[in-house]
């Protein structure tokens, strides 16, 4: 009985950095480990959900590490790659090696297309046939340009039920690949946020009866939004800030002539992001066990919050110094003292996004106020513009 057997993942955050410091080998880890899964496992098809990079022109090491996989994937395995652009990613960028991606078995969507089809890909193993609509990030003026009844209140939901639902092949399984904000999903803290004209977030309600699987990307935190169809955020396969827990997986999905199932498969980690909470009479002391718990022999990076009856100096020096003989290092270091609820509390500005300073900026100005919906939507917007003017 044939079978296909499918990877779903996203948000690699290719050339991203923790604070000043380079993550360029944990990534090249994740990827010489999805290399082998997918060799050893015979794996059909790579589905990647947007946010292959972390910024528009990432740099040069990042680019050859996507380079290097790619090549490698499709020289040496029978694996077919469909990848779809998100909003860190440059169309421009990915659009220029097409030719070469599609010669190693790989294909990209980075655009609205007027045409649904040309964002409908398909794949064939044996007597199975699936079906793959491609939904890349795309911007407001991307979406008014391919909308033709703009006056219609109705005009962006009728353009994604025509999509959803259009297929010029007969498939026996339909899976949507798009990287947006679907249904009440829960952010980890280390996206940014998107926004549609007129529309805040995907109904799941579209994805009904049109799709037998839906593989998202965007957040970076692991939630299964419904399970008919079973619609997906694996998050990014490594952890992209101290507060980022949960456990690193991604999906990996079986498909035979009658059935469509998933399983999660744990990404292994060769970085542990440890926060200690502490105090200056009891930080050398849980700095201690903290270091006990570490399981595995590569670097780790510690955050370390200590809570003080007044200012202490060398405090920070003192931790650093017990963690460069355990192979873990210091990248950020909070001393709180103990009326710091009275005072605005000290963060690290290189750990925010842009929206989490710009709210930080309004509840100072204005005196703990919630920043209005519209007020935040529009800054988004205008960063959007930008970053799509610098892409």
């Amino acid at each position: 009985m044939s079978e296909i057997k499918i990877i779903h993942t996203s948000d690699w955050h290719l050339g991203k950095k923790l604070f000043k410091q380079d993550r360029i080998e944990e990534q090249r880890n994740f990827l010489d480990w999805l290399y082998q899964y997918i060799l050893t496992n015979k794996i059909d098809v790579l589905l990647v959900a947007g946010d292959i990079f972390d910024v528009p022109t990432p740099p040069t090491n990042a680019l050859k590490l996507l380079y290097d996989f790619i090549f490698n994937l499709g020289l040496n395995t029978q694996c077919t790659t469909y990848i779809i652009t998100g909003n860190h990613d440059s169309s421009t960028l990915l659009d220029v090696p097409k030719d070469f991606f599609k010669n190693h078995k790989c294909h990209i969507v980075s655009n609205l297309d007027e045409d649904f089809e040309a964002m409908n890909l398909y794949y064939k193993k044996g007597d199975i046939k699936i079906g793959i609509k491609m939904l890349p990030y795309f911007r407001n003026y991307e979406l008014v340009n391919n909308i033709s009844d703009t006056e219609s209140e109705d005009a962006v939901e009728n353009y994604f039920k025509d999509y959803f639902s259009s297929w010029n092949e007969e498939v026996q399984f339909k899976i949507l690949m798009a990287h947006h904000g679907f249904g009440k999903y829960s952010a980890a803290g280390s996206e940014h946020a998107i926004f549609l004209s007129g529309l805040d977030y995907f109904p799941l309600e579209w994805l009904k009866n049109n799709f037998d699987y839906v593989a998202l990307g965007h957040i970076h935190k692991k939630q299964l939004l419904q399970s008919d169809p079973p619609t997906l955020y694996p998050g990014s396969p490594i952890p992209m800030r101290f507060s980022e827990k949960d456990e690193k997986k991604l999906s990996l999905i079986s498909i035979t002539t009658d059935s469509l199932n998933y399983e999660l498969i744990p990404i292994p980690q060769t970085r542990n992001l440890i926060t200690v909470k502490t105090n200056s009479a009891e930080y050398i002391k849980d700095i201690h066990q903290s270091l006990k718990k570490i399981e595995n022999q590569y670097l780790s990076y510690f955050e370390v919050q200590v809570k003080m009856n007044e200012p202490v100096s060398g405090i920070a020096d003192r931790i650093r110094e017990i963690l460069s003989h355990q192979n873990a290092e210091l990248l950020s270091y909070i001393p709180e003292t103990l009326d710091h609820e009275k005072q605005e509390q000290r963060t690290d500005v290189h750990q925010l996004s842009l929206e989490e300073l710009f709210i930080k900026y309004y509840s100072i100005k204005y005196e703990n106020e919630t920043i209005p919906d519209e007020l935040l939507k529009s800054f988004n917007q205008l960063i959007e513009e930008i970053n799509s003017e610098n892409s």
